[in-house]
């Protein structure tokens, strides 16, 4: 299921990638600006837009399900709390990794 998962996360990348790519750079993002009569090349614009959006919600639904089938199968949690067995006084400084030192 998590290489499947991968997979397709791997493809939405490539894909949004390429989308965002082959829009044109204009002004006006949001659709501020610009006429909005229906002959324009805003249209085919319109649906790039959409396309990227979708792809990017995609993107972002893989990103979080990957996220937690991998804290599923193993034992780490995304609680941020402190461990309630250990205070402060406990922490010993070389359990810290060693900070790069500045030439």
């Amino acid at each position: 299921m998590e290489s499947a998962l991968l997979i397709i996360h791997a493809i939405l990348a490539v894909i949004l990638i390429i989308v965002v790519l082959i829009q044109r750079a204009e002004g006006g993002a949001l659709g501020i600006g610009g006429g909005s009569d229906g002959m324009s090349p805003r249209g085919s614009a319109d649906a790039l837009t959409r396309t990227t959006a979708v792809i990017a919600a995609l993107f972002v639904v893989t990103s979080i399900s990957l996220t937690v089938l991998s804290l599923r199968s193993s034992d780490r949690t995304l609680s941020f709390d402190e461990p309630e067995n250990m205070s402060a006084d406990q922490l010993d400084i070389e359990d810290f990794p060693e900070l790069p030192q500045l030439d």
